[in-house]
C-alpha cells in the first residue's frame, strides 16, 4: 500500500502504480461511499460522512490495535455511488446495481459508507441474490418497523425489508447492542427467531465475545454469505457523538473492535452507516469511524492467509 496525494480524491491518496483501467486487477477491499440521507428521521449530515473519511484518510494506520500489519493491504476506492434525493426508488436501484457490479469485477469484500441506515437494505439486496445471507446488526436500534414515517424504505425499517427477501432468513439474522425498544419490534423479534444480543445482555454475560461467536458460527454455518452492517448509534454517544439518532448507555468503542477481530469467517461486505459530521463538532466520530474502518480493513487482510 502506498499513500501519496493524488489529483483523485481517493480513499488515503492511495496510489496503485499497476492500476490502469485494468478491471481484473486483483484487490482486497473495494470502499465506496452512499452520500443517501433523505430516509433519517433524526438530524442530518450523514451524506458527508465519505467525504470527512476521505479527508482523514492519510491518517489511516496501517497496523492494527492488536498488532496486525496490514501494510501490503490493496485498496480501491470506487468513488461515490449516484443518489437522486428525491427519488428513494432509482437511489435504491443505484445502490444495488452498483453492488452488484462491484462484486462482479472485483471479487472481495466490498465495503460502503453511508449515509442512513436505509442503505444496507439495497446492498444487502444485492448480495442476496448470490445466494443465503447471515446479517451481523450492530445498531441501537432494531430497525424493524414495517413502516416509519409513512415510509417502507426510512432508515428505521431497512432490516426489517432485508428479512423479507427469499434469501435473508430471520433466522440467520444477528442484533447486537440493541437498546432502544418499540412493541411492534418486540413482536417482530420474538415471533420470527431473530437473534439477539442487547446492550444489557452483553452487561450481564460472563462471557459476551464466546456468545457472540456462538451465533456467528451458527449463523454462518447456514449461509452463503455474511454481511456485517455497522450503525455508528450502536456505539454511546461518548464515543460518537455525531450522530442523528444517539441513544445513551451503548457499546464502547473497544468492545465493538473486539467484536469485529473474533470474527474467524470471511465477511463478504460491510457498511458502516449514520455518521454525521456536522454533527460531529470534536471530530471524534469521524476517527472512530477511521478506527473500525482500520480493524475492518486489518481483519479482511488476515483472512487471506
Amino acid at each position: 500500500m502506498q499513500f501519496e496525494k493524488d489529483l483523485y480524491g481517493t480513499f488515503g491518496g492511495l496510489v496503485d502504480p499497476s492500476y490502469k483501467g485494468d478491471e481484473d486487477i486483483i484487490y482486497d477491499a473495494v470502499i465506496q461511499g452512499i452520500p443517501y440521507e433523505a430516509a433519517t428521521s433524526g438530524k442530518k449530515g450523514t451524506s458527508y460522512a465519505m467525504k470527512a473519511l476521505r479527508a482523514i484518510s492519510q491518517d489511516m494506520q496501517i497496523i492494527s490495535r492488536t498488532g496486525r500489519d496490514f501494510s501490503s493491504i490493496k485498496i480501491f476506492d470506487a468513488g461515490d455511488v449516484p443518489i437522486f434525493p428525491l427519488d428513494s426508488e432509482e437511489t435504491r436501484k443505484a445502490i444495488e446495481n452498483a453492488f452488484m457490479y462491484l462484486r462482479k469485477t472485483y471479487h472481495c469484500p466490498i465495503i460502503s459508507i453511508g449515509g442512513d441506515h436505509s442503505v444496507t437494505y439495497p446492498l444487502i439486496k444485492g448480495l442476496q441474490n448470490e445466494g443465503k445471507v447471515g446479517v451481523v446488526w450492530f445498531d441501537a436500534h432494531r430497525d424493524l418497523l414495517d413502516d416509519f414515517l409513512r415510509s417502507k424504505y426510512s432508515h428505521g425499517t431497512s432490516l426489517r425489508r432485508a428479512i423479507d427477501l427469499p434469501n435473508v432468513e430471520p433466522s440467520n439474522v444477528l442484533l447486537v447492542g440493541t437498546r432502544y425498544f418499540t412493541p411492534e419490534e418486540e413482536k417482530v423479534v420474538q415471533d420470527l427467531g431473530i437473534h439477539e444480543l442487547r446492550k444489557v445482555d452483553l452487561e450481564n454475560s460472563s462471557n459476551w465475545i464466546s456468545d457472540f461467536q456462538s451465533i456467528l458460527k451458527e449463523i454462518e454455518s447456514r449461509v452463503d454469505y455474511l454481511y456485517i452492517s455497522l450503525d455508528i448509534d450502536g456505539l454511546d454517544p461518548a464515543c460518537a457523538p455525531g450522530t442523528g439518532t444517539p441513544v445513551c448507555g451503548g457499546v464502547f468503542t473497544h468492545e465493538l473492535m473486539q467484536m469485529l477481530s473474533s470474527i474467524q469467517v470471511p465477511i463478504a461486505a460491510y457498511d458502516i452507516v449514520e455518521v454525521s459530521p456536522p454533527l460531529d463538532s470534536s471530530g471524534i466520530t469521524v476517527k472512530t469511524m477511521m478506527g473500525i474502518l482500520t480493524e475492518l480493513l486489518a481483519k479482511i487482510f488476515s483472512l487471506k492467509f
